[in-house]
């Protein structure tokens, strides 16, 4: 074991608790707390973002109701069938008051064609309501009707398509469950070996003919 030099400075009474040692450079960095680099982002959504999403739901509304137009625009109930005839009778009327209250405009009394013109303002206030109220109402109601009536067709051939998809792996797994069972497997054996015999008895009988002849 080595001693320590006497003569060495670090040693001496004058330099005694002079030296120090130098820190880690771990020592220097500056400590922070634990996840502090983590930056959480706010859940909440500016209102830019906002308005981008509404105008974005209301637009792939509007597209929907416009494939729904295009397919099912036309119900086939009775009710359809009526309030049509009765808005083609307001707007047919209110066309013919608009033509009377012209050609009645020089007849007395003058609130004839006044009246005429009110009528022909009523029809096209009727027709306008039928249109907005009555027959979107009955078109709405056949649209999600057959919307329905889409689902569960669809549901159905999604069934069918499961059940025979599930028939079709059953029979393969009889197939093979079939090549593995000890029964069926004798059986194929025993089957085999008739085959066999079937075949070669006629071979015997032709040997034994054979035979004969050459004795006789």
């Amino acid at each position: 074991m080595s001693q320590r030099n006497f003569q060495n400075e670090r040693y001496s009474e004058e330099n005694a608790g002079s030296g120090s040692t130098r820190k880690s450079a771990a020592s220097a960095k500056p400590k922070s707390k634990a996840a502090a680099s983590v930056t959480v982002k706010s859940a909440k959504k500016t209102p830019e973002q906002r308005k981008a999403a509404q105008k974005q739901a209301q637009k792939a509304a509007r597209d929907e109701q416009r494939r729904l137009d295009r397919k099912y625009y036309t119900p086939d109930t009775d009710r359809y069938k009526f309030l049509r005839k009765l808005w083609w009778g307001c707007l047919v009327g209110a066309v013919a008051s608009t033509a009377l209250s012209w050609l009645t405009r020089g007849i007395e009394p003058a609130m004839i064609s006044m009246i005429f013109m009110v009528l022909a303002y009523a029809l096209i206030i009727g027709a306008f309501y039928v249109d907005l109220s009555k027959i979107r109402k009955e078109r709405t109601a056949y649209q999600e009707r057959m919307i329905k009536l889409e689902a569960e067709q669809a549901k159905a051939e999604k069934a069918a398509a499961r059940a025979e998809r599930l028939s079709q792996g059953k029979e393969k797994g009889s197939g093979k469950n079939a090549s593995r069972n000890p029964k069926a497997i004798e059986k194929a054996k025993a089957e085999k070996a008739a085959e066999e015999q079937a075949a070669t008895e006629p071979a015997a009988e032709q040997a034994e003919a054979k035979s004969e002849d050459k004795a006789e």
